[in-house]
Order: structure tokens, then C-alpha cells, then sequence
């Protein structure tokens, strides 16, 4: 496979066909990427809200009505789905005792696992973020930008068009998807779709530094 043809395919679309929709095989291939983001001690810290019904696009929407934010609305607006990756702001034992569970159901652990040795180890980990460096929902964003990557590059495979979006008012998203009550903030607005034939940035060359400034070879 010539990987780099695809990180040279992909581009951040800045208008979409709002005509095109993805179909659902492929959205379905999309969601699967996302599922196995791989994240530290697997913990999965994030929750995707996928949008690409009339009501669910506005109310993604909204959270871009801002006049700062205005110049992203028009992507959510025309683009075929739209996804909102949301991080957890809090964890505790009760759920790095979930995750040991669902690996247990899955058969990652040897039946004869100490599991409270697990569990312990786990939590050790969560704590080291939560208590010591105390910047646990850093931490958990993290793992969410981790997605954006697997994502970004199945599109690109998938030829399908994306634009990441920070700008966005995450206050007016929590509230509009109650993600706070549910533990969660809104970190990133990703647009999935196809670019329309007068996006500008679809011909654009790429710019970037040379590979002798961007890496050490050791």
C-alpha cells in the first residue's frame, strides 16, 4: 500500500457538496476506526456523537452561530455527517474496574488473572494523572486527538473528505448534548463528506517544513 499517496490525497475540505452523502457501509467503517482507537491502559475516555440527520446537524450547528465560530457553521451545514468527539472530564475506580471487565469478556486476560493486581495497576496509572500531575482531562483529551488521527487517515482511504474543527463553543455544545451531566466535554467537530467543486483548497499543494527540519534520524 502507498501510504503516502493517502496523506497526500487528504486535505481539509472547506466547502462540501452538500448533494453527496457517505453511504452508510462506509460511515459504518468510520465508527469501527473510531471503536479501536488504540488509548492508553485502554481507556477509552471519549464518547462520539455522529450527526447526519436534519435535527442532529442543527444542533451541532448551533454551537457555531458565534461570529467567530460562523466561518465552520456552513461546513456542518452542507457536510454529509458530522462527528463530536468528547472526552471524559473525570474517572474513578468504579470505571478502570469496567474496562478490566470488558477485557476479561473479551478474553485479553488468562482466566487465571489477579485481577484486583490489574485493577490496581490500572488505577495507579489514573492516579498518577488525577493526583500527581493533575491534569487527568489533558490526559483524557489526548486519547480523543488519538482518534482524530485514525480517523482523518480512514477517510482518506475511504476517499472521503474531513475537516477538523476546534472552532466551536464547546460550552453551547455540552449544554445542547447535556455532556456534562454525562461526564463529558466537547473537544473536537470533525465534517465528513464530499468537497464541492469550488473548494479552493482541494488543488492546493501541500506546505510543509522539510523532512531534515521536522526529524532527527538517531
Amino acid at each position: 500500500m502507498d501510504i503516502e499517496k493517502f496523506a497526500l490525497r487528504r486535505f481539509t475540505a472547506k466547502r462540501y457538496d452538500p448533494t453527496k452523502k457517505i453511504p452508510d457501509h462506509i460511515i459504518n467503517q468510520l465508527v469501527d476506526l473510531l471503536r479501536y482507537t488504540p488509548t492508553s491502559i485502554n481507556s477509552q475516555p471519549y464518547h462520539f456523537i455522529v450527526a447526519s440527520t436534519e435535527n442532529g446537524i442543527k444542533r451541532v450547528a448551533s454551537s457555531m452561530v458565534r461570529e467567530e465560530f460562523l466561518y465552520n457553521k456552513h461546513k456542518v451545514d452542507r457536510a454529509s455527517h458530522t462527528i463530536v468527539i468528547c472526552s471524559k472530564t473525570d474517572m474513578d475506580e468504579s470505571y478502570i474496574r469496567k474496562i478490566i471487565e470488558q477485557e476479561i469478556k473479551d478474553g485479553r486476560h488468562n482466566p487465571n488473572l489477579n485481577k484486583e493486581e490489574f485493577i490496581n495497576l490500572y488505577i495507579g496509572y489514573m492516579n498518577l494523572h488525577k493526583k500527581i500531575l493533575k491534569d487527568l482531562p489533558n490526559w483524557t483529551a489526548k486519547q480523543g486527538y488519538i482518534a482524530l488521527g485514525n480517523l482523518l487517515l480512514g477517510a482518506s482511504l475511504a476517499n472521503i473528505d474531513a475537516s477538523p474543527i476546534e472552532g466551536f463553543d464547546a460550552d453551547i455544545l455540552d449544554k445542547e448534548f447535556h455532556l456534562k451531566e454525562k461526564g463529558f466535554t466537547s473537544i473536537l467537530v470533525i465534517t465528513l463528506g464530499y468537497h464541492d467543486k469550488t473548494d479552493y483548497n482541494a488543488k492546493q499543494p501541500k506546505s510543509r517544513f522539510p523532512k531534515e527540519e521536522l526529524f532527527t534520524f538517531c
